[in-house]
Order: C-alpha cells, then sequence, then structure tokens
C-alpha cells in the first residue's frame, strides 16, 4: 500500500511538471531596438487560465493603453509592428473587452494597460481565452502589442471600435516565443525516475 502511495505521489508530481506551460516575449518600439520589457505568459495546463506578468517603462504617464495579440510573428528585435496583421481572431468576431466570451471579443483582445506618473506598468493580467498549448487558441508565435490609445472595448462608436478598439498607433510589440524549459520532457523523466527507482529500494 505504501509502495502504490508513493507510485502515486510521483506520478502526480511528474504530471504536473510536465503540463506546465511558459511563454515569453521582449517588446521593443516600434522599428526600434530598445527594449521597454518584458512579459511573461504561464499556463498551468490547458483547462487553466493564462497568467501574463512583468513590466513594461517608457509609456505615456498616467495613460491607458491598447494590448492585444495580433495575428502574425514579428522579428525578435527592432520589430516592425505594423508587420504583426490584424487582432489575432480565428473565430472571425468582433473586437470587444476582455471580460466578454468567446462570441463577444477576439481571442487576442486583452483590453488596456495604465501607467502610473513615470510612465511604467506592473502587468498582471488573468485570461481565460488564450491558450499557450498548440490548439486555435494558441498565442505562441504570434505578436503581443501595446497601442498608443486607450481600447474603447468595442463600444466607442468609431468607425474601428468593432475592428480595433480605437486603439491607435502600435507604440509597442514584441514576439510570444513558448520556453524551451517545456521541452525537456526526457531530462524530467530520467530525474523522477531515477528518484523514484531509489526510493523503492528501501522497501
Amino acid at each position: 500500500m505504501f509502495t502504490f502511495t508513493i507510485a502515486i505521489l510521483f506520478f502526480t508530481i511528474f504530471n504536473h511538471a510536465q503540463c506546465a506551460i511558459t511563454a515569453s516575449a521582449v517588446l521593443y518600439g516600434d522599428h526600434s531596438s530598445t527594449s521597454h520589457g518584458a512579459l511573461i505568459f504561464t499556463q498551468n495546463d490547458e483547462n487553466s487560465v493564462v497568467h501574463i506578468t512583468g513590466t513594461l517603462t517608457g509609456l505615456n504617464a498616467t495613460s491607458s493603453h491598447g494590448f492585444h495579440v495580433h495575428l502574425n510573428p514579428v522579428s525578435n528585435g527592432s520589430p516592425n509592428c505594423t508587420a504583426a496583421g490584424p487582432h489575432f481572431n480565428p473565430y472571425n468576431t468582433l473586437h470587444g473587452p476582455p471580460t466578454a466570451n468567446i462570441t463577444s471579443r477576439h481571442v487576442g483582445d486583452l483590453g488596456n494597460l495604465t501607467t502610473d506618473a513615470s510612465g511604467t506598468v506592473n502587468v498582471n493580467i488573468q485570461d481565460s481565452i488564450i491558450q499557450l498549448s498548440y490548439n486555435n487558441r494558441s498565442i505562441v508565435d504570434r505578436t503581443i502589442v501595446v497601442h498608443l490609445f486607450r481600447d474603447d472595448g468595442g463600444q466607442g462608436g468609431h468607425a474601428d471600435s468593432n475592428t480595433t478598439g480605437n486603439a491607435g498607433a502600435r507604440i509597442l510589440c514584441g514576439l510570444i516565443i513558448k520556453s524551451s524549459a517545456f521541452d525537456i520532457k526526457p531530462t524530467m523523466f530520467v530525474i523522477f525516475m531515477t528518484m523514484f527507482i531509489v526510493i523503492m529500494k528501501f522497501f
């Protein structure tokens, strides 16, 4: 019975370690090699929310900036933010706020970032629509974009409210890259199995 319990414990730990997914993006000014910070994307498994954290600097002081995932990848350094294309919108829906369900927003609609008096924003966002696993909602190898103006959530009545939230120019962008740490499964397997065999020798 004790051996069975140990086996279940190791399987649970190993499975959790295998399922967690992370990605990152370094954000640069449009056509610039100057970094304005980095974001980390974390998802425990494909049924969990994606948690976005990080710090961005050099934005307008005490202002809101539209924050979206766009369809196409850009170069990782001195990116052309226009080349990121439209919002990531695999279901061909209208633009909406991040609180909307999947039928009333783009997958890439993440709302706004609000800066402090120094033009810095500490990002701490959770979203249940985007994914890091490879499926039709995956944001991996796409582009995260910060816009000049506030995103009106599709409610502003402007000509582009239903497509871009009237958020204006793309001032920062970065390629979302899946962490290589998730791809070391064989190494993790060897470590866990070695530990398991050593412990089993004592029972």
